[in-house]
C-alpha cells in the first residue's frame, strides 16, 4: 500500500491545485457598466494582445478571487489590485495590458509576502522574488541593509506613498511608489539607493499641494494620479527612468520654467511648461514626453552658456546652439561676427536666443551676405528660415555696434521694385528705408528688383523689417519666396 501513496497524493495535490487555479476568474468588458464585448480570464495574461483586448478594458466583473490589473505588459506600469467589480476604470480606462490572479494571503505568483502597515518591501528579483528588505522608516542609504542598487520589484502597504531614489540621500532621479511594482524596469531597475515616506503627499493620491521643492513631478495618470517620477536635472531621455512616453500630467516647482519635448535630446514637438498641467493632451504631449530641461532665467545649468544673463534675469548676449530648442553645444556672441569660423561654429547653429530688446541679422554667408534673416526674439529652430546649419555671420542692428539705424549709412544708390518679373511692369523707386510699402501703394506687389549704385539692401516680408528678410544687390529677376511678399526695405552699409 505504501508504494501507492505517493502517486495518489500527487494526484490529489494536482487536483487541489487545479481547483484553486480555477477558483480565480474575471470578465473584462470594453464598455463601462459591464457592457460591450467581453473576454473571460482565469489565469496570468502577460499581454492582452494575445486575446485581442489590449487597452480596451473599461469595466470588469470579478467572478472569483482577487486580481491585479496593470497598465503595461509583463505587469509593469501602474498596477491596481481588485477584489470586487469595477463599473468604470477611471484613469485606467482603456489602459489595461496585463493581469493576473493574486493567491490567498496577498501572494503573487512567484512569491513575495505583502508588507504590513506603512511600509514597502524591495525585492532583488522581478515579480517579488529573490532577496528582500522591508522599510518602514526613512532610509537615506540602502548600503546599511546591504541592498544598494538591487531592487527590481516593490510591494507597497498602507496609505502613504513612498519616494525611492537612484542615489544615496535621495539624490538623482526619484520615483513615487503608491502601489505594487512587479517589474521596476527602465533606468530605475537595480538603481535604487535610498527610500523615504513621501512627506509631501498626504494619504490619497493627487493632492495639489504635493508640489516639488525643485524640478518637475511627472505622473502616469491625468490630474496628478498614478505613479510619479521626480525630475530635477536636465534629462536627454526618460527611458533611463523607465518613464519614456508615460507622462499624462505634471507639476513644476514654483518659480521654474521647463521645456518638455516628445523626442530625445530636446527634439520634435516641444512646449514650455510652468505650474500645473492637469492633462498633457492639452499640449499634444500626453504619453509623448521623452526629454526635458529647465530654461528659466535664474538657471545657469541646463546646457545654457553660463554668465549670459543680466541682473534682471534676461540674457545680455546672443547664444547659438548646435541643436533645436536651445540644446547642445553652444557659444555666446556679444559683437558683430563676420565669420563664425573664428568661433569654430560656422554652419553649426540650429537655434538662437536673442537678448530682450535687441535685433540681430543672421546670414548664411560670411560678411553678412547670402540669405539673411532679422530676428528680434528667440528662434527654437532656424530651419523655418532656411538657416539650419547655415549661419556663417551675424550682427546687431540696434545699439552702438549695429550697422543699421544710427550707424554710418551710405546715402548713395537706390532700389527699384517692379511688379513683374525681370524688371518689368509698374515700379517704385526708393532711396531710403521704408517701414511699410503701403504708404507707396506697393505693399506685397514686388516680383523683381534692381539695386543701383553701391551697397546692399534688405527686403522683408513684413512691415518694420520683420518676418523673412533677404539681402539683395544688383538685379534680381525673380524674388521667388518673396514674390508679392515684400512690405519693408532699407539700405545696409558695412
Amino acid at each position: 500500500m505504501r508504494k501507492y501513496l505517493t502517486p495518489i497524493a500527487a494526484l490529489l495535490a494536482s487536483g487541489f491545485a487545479a481547483a484553486t487555479a480555477s477558483a480565480q476568474e474575471i470578465i473584462l468588458f470594453d464598455g463601462p457598466n459591464f457592457n460591450g464585448q467581453q473576454v473571460r480570464v482565469t489565469g496570468d495574461v502577460r499581454n492582452l494582445d494575445s486575446r485581442g483586448f489590449n487597452d480596451r478594458t473599461s469595466s470588469f466583473r470579478v467572478v472569483r478571487g482577487q486580481w491585479e490589473l496593470c497598465q503595461h505588459d509583463d505587469y509593469r506600469g501602474t498596477c491596481i489590485t481588485y477584489s470586487a467589480d469595477g463599473r468604470n476604470l477611471g484613469r485606467m480606462d482603456n489602459q489595461i495590458t496585463s493581469l493576473r490572479p493574486i493567491q490567498p494571503g496577498g501572494h503573487r505568483p512567484g512569491g513575495g509576502s505583502r508588507p504590513r502597515g506603512e511600509a514597502i518591501t524591495l525585492y532583488s528579483g522581478p515579480n517579488y522574488t529573490g532577496r528582500s528588505v522591508t522599510l518602514s522608516v526613512s532610509s537615506p542609504d540602502l548600503r546599511q541593509y546591504n541592498f544598494n542598487d538591487q531592487a527590481r520589484s516593490i510591494q507597497h502597504s498602507g496609505r502613504r506613498a513612498w519616494r525611492v531614489c537612484q542615489h544615496a540621500n535621495f539624490g538623482g532621479a526619484c520615483m513615487q511608489v503608491d502601489g505594487d511594482i512587479a517589474n521596476i524596469g527602465g533606468g530605475m531597475s537595480a538603481e535604487i539607493s535610498s527610500a523615504e515616506p513621501d512627506y509631501g503627499a498626504r494619504p490619497g493620491r493627487g493632492d495639489r499641494n504635493d508640489r516639488p521643492r525643485n524640478g518637475v513631478f511627472l505622473y502616469d495618470g491625468v490630474s496628478f494620479q498614478g505613479q510619479r517620477v521626480d525630475v530635477s536635472t536636465d534629462t536627454d531621455n526618460l527611458t533611463r527612468m523607465g518613464f519614456n512616453d508615460r507622462a499624462d500630467s505634471l507639476i513644476v516647482a514654483r518659480g521654474e520654467t521647463w521645456v518638455v519635448c516628445e523626442d530625445d535630446y530636446m527634439r520634435g514637438r516641444c512646449q514650455r511648461v510652468q505650474g500645473e498641467v492637469r492633462d498633457l493632451s492639452a499640449l499634444g504631449l500626453r504619453n509623448r514626453i521623452t526629454s526635458m530641461r529647465r530654461v528659466d532665467g535664474n538657471w545657469n545649468g541646463g546646457g545654457y552658456p553660463g554668465g549670459g544673463w543680466d541682473d534682471g534675469g534676461y540674457r545680455r548676449s546672443v547664444a547659438l546652439f548646435a541643436s533645436p530648442n536651445f540644446y547642445g553645444q553652444s557659444i555666446e556672441i556679444d559683437r558683430d561676427v563676420r565669420n563664425l569660423r573664428e568661433y569654430r561654429f560656422n554652419d553649426d547653429a540650429m537655434s538662437i536666443q536673442i537678448p530682450r530688446g535687441q535685433r540681430w541679422e543672421v546670414c548664411d554667408d560670411s560678411d553678412y551676405r547670402g540669405r539673411c534673416q532679422v530676428l528680434d526674439g528667440d528662434a527654437s529652430n532656424l530651419g523655418r528660415f532656411g538657416l539650419a546649419n547655415r549661419v556663417s555671420s551675424l550682427r546687431r542692428l540696434d545699439g552702438p555696434s549695429g550697422g543699421y539705424p544710427g550707424g554710418g549709412w551710405s546715402r548713395g544708390g537706390e532700389i527699384i521694385l517692379y511688379d513683374g518679373f525681370s524688371q518689368t511692369g509698374r515700379s517704385v523707386q526708393i532711396e531710403d528705408e521704408v517701414y511699410n510699402l503701403e504708404r507707396l501703394g506697393f505693399n506685397d506687389r514686388a516680383m523683381s528688383l534692381e539695386v543701383r549704385g553701391y551697397g546692399r539692401w534688405l527686403v522683408c516680408e513684413d512691415s518694420n523689417f520683420r518676418g523673412r528678410c533677404e539681402e539683395v544687390s544688383g538685379e534680381v529677376d525673380n524674388l521667388h519666396l518673396l514674390n508679392r511678399e515684400i512690405s519693408s526695405v532699407r539700405r545696409i552699409d558695412y
